[in-house]
């Protein structure tokens, strides 16, 4: 039977937080049990105040427990970006917020005595051609003027397409949900009150905010912070025009040969990101990547996860798979998350857009919007606004990923359908079902669910994930469990069922 749960979810130990039992009044409420939820709770309750978090399932569900477990400030190449768009002094305030973040979670470790697995290393970006190593070179050299701790090697053994690279001293690693549950931990013992199994559906805005929720629940709050991803309340800001959203697989291997320590990444496509991992004494080696846009991959999805295993068997050998998975992030136009108000003087509040380092981004989100909240203010406020240009500063890629996803709307009107027959269990086709194009996916119980795949955002025609077994959205990465059940994206509701029983009974050509 097809599993994909994450090294970390598998391996982690995570605490029961009853979901909310009624309405409720409060001052901060959080959408979102990821760390970026849980930094904002901490950060809060350690001022004493009491907010309320709630998340739709469980803590770390989403992408902070499918990530690499990366606690870094370097991020591909990013520092040479900024400082052609914007200049040296945004560049250099990248860097130090987001070393602020990684200071913040080595010190919260410490002073809360989390069992995470924090390692300090060194964070590896590494050239597989002559065009990446120049590239990485003027990374380092912009690097090493903004005063970051980097070296340059020119020859290095491992991985072994390595062509050099640079190395960003004294950064970390970490058992992301074990961190994140302990954090959580020590944010309720400071008064934080955390609901799972709480889905919030809309919000109002108006004179006070308020968030309804399944089971008729209503939650009023003067203050709200959205740590959900993709925002679930959109304002001024047509989030889903600036927010690109992509996936990724990972897997966890016993390796048969050694490998240095520490965090690697290459630049370009293929993207492999890899690190070390200790677990009971003995070394997993993490690799992600063979990323693309939701739902836009020839050739079905399980291939990904054979690319990777291939990819770990080249550089280490794999002698046991331990975990596979995927993830969903989304990344903006500059690659500079949006934190901060929603709109100008509100009281909601965003972390959206971390471009695949959310650990850092997410921890800088969760500190930042606390201080809005505590302060009214907040350092590195300007740099991580959603108006600070991006939108001309990379109107290419705005151009690119907007006309893509009007493309992707429109050829999934003309694509066609298929028969049932032969259809496997595990497996989801596209069909015609009483005249209107729909999906169905048959259980490893012989049972068959028919969907209407048009996605509830924007009626673009959904695609089967097989690797994941769900319904993605190729144009603004809407995501559904093969029940219907929203997963994640900009969609508010779920699928209409139309059918619902066993195979051997379903009248279909």
């Amino acid at each position: 039977m097809h599993s994909t749960i994450s090294f970390w979810n598998k391996t982690a130990s995570k605490a029961h937080y009853p979901p909310l039992e009624k309405s409720i009044e409060v001052d901060t409420l959080i959408i979102g049990g990821g760390i970026t939820g849980v930094t904002a709770a901490y950060c809060l309750a350690l001022k004493g105040k009491k907010p309320l978090l709630i998340e739709a399932g469980g803590l770390c569900d989403g992408t902070t427990g499918n990530t690499t477990g990366k606690v870094t400030i370097q991020h591909d190449i990013i520092y040479r970006r900024l400082k052609d768009k914007y200049g040296l002094d945004f560049a250099k305030g990248y860097a130090d917020s987001q070393t602020r973040a990684l200071e913040f979670i080595r010190k919260v470790v410490e002073k809360e005595n989390i069992h995470c697995q924090l390692a300090t290393c060194t964070s590896y970006i590494y050239a597989t051609n002559e065009e990446d190593r120049e590239s990485i070179q003027q990374e380092y050299e912009v690097a090493k003027e903004l005063g970051i701790d980097a070296e340059w090697i020119d020859h290095f053994h491992f991985p072994n397409v390595n062509r050099g690279m640079v190395g960003f001293k004294n950064q970390h690693a970490f058992h992301a949900v074990r961190y994140v549950e302990g954090l959580a931990k020590a944010a309720a013992e400071k008064g934080a009150t955390l609901c799972c199994g709480t889905k919030a559906i809309r919000v109002e805005s108006g004179e006070s905010i308020q968030v309804y929720c399944e089971r008729d629940l209503v939650i009023k709050a003067k203050h709200l912070v959205m740590a959900t991803q993709h925002p679930i309340f959109d304002g001024p800001n047509l989030y889903f025009t600036r927010l690109y959203a992509n996936r990724e697989y990972g897997i966890a291997v016993e390796a048969k040969r050694d490998w240095p320590d520490g965090n690697f990444i290459n630049p370009g496509n293929p993207a492999r990101s890899i690190r070390t991992h200790l677990e009971n004494g003995k070394k997993i080696l993490i690799a992600v990547g063979d990323g693309h846009f939701t739902a836009r991959s020839e050739g079905g999805m399980e291939k990904h996860f054979e690319n990777l295993m291939n990819f770990a068997g080249s550089i280490a050998g794999v002698e046991n798979l331990l975990a596979k998975w995927s993830a969903q992030d989304y990344k903006t136009p500059d690659q500079v998350p949006y934190i901060g108000r929603n709109s100008d003087h509100s009281n909601i509040y965003v972390g959206t857009g971390y471009n695949k380092w959310g650990l850092t981004s997410g921890t800088l989100a969760g500190m930042m919007i606390a201080d809005l909240i505590l302060k009214g203010g907040t350092e590195y406020e300007a740099i991580y606004s959603r108006d600070r240009g991006d939108l001309f500063s990379s109107l290419g890629t705005v151009l690119s990923e907007v006309f893509g996803s009007v493309a992707e709307l429109i050829k999934s009107k003309f694509e066609t359908t298929e028969s049932i027959k032969n259809l496997k269990q595990g497996e989801g086709r596209v069909i015609e079902y009483k005249g209107q194009k729909t999906g169905i996916f048959r259980d490893y119980d012989d049972s068959v669910t028919i969907l209407d795949i048009s996605c509830t955002h924007m009626t673009t025609e959904l695609n089967f994930n097989d690797a994941e077994k769900t319904w993605d959205c190729p144009a603004h990465g809407g995501r559904f469990a093969t029940d219907g059940t929203l997963l994640e994206g900009p969609p508010k509701n779920c699928l209409k069922v139309l059918y619902r029983g066993k195979f051997e009974d379903l009248q279909v050509k």
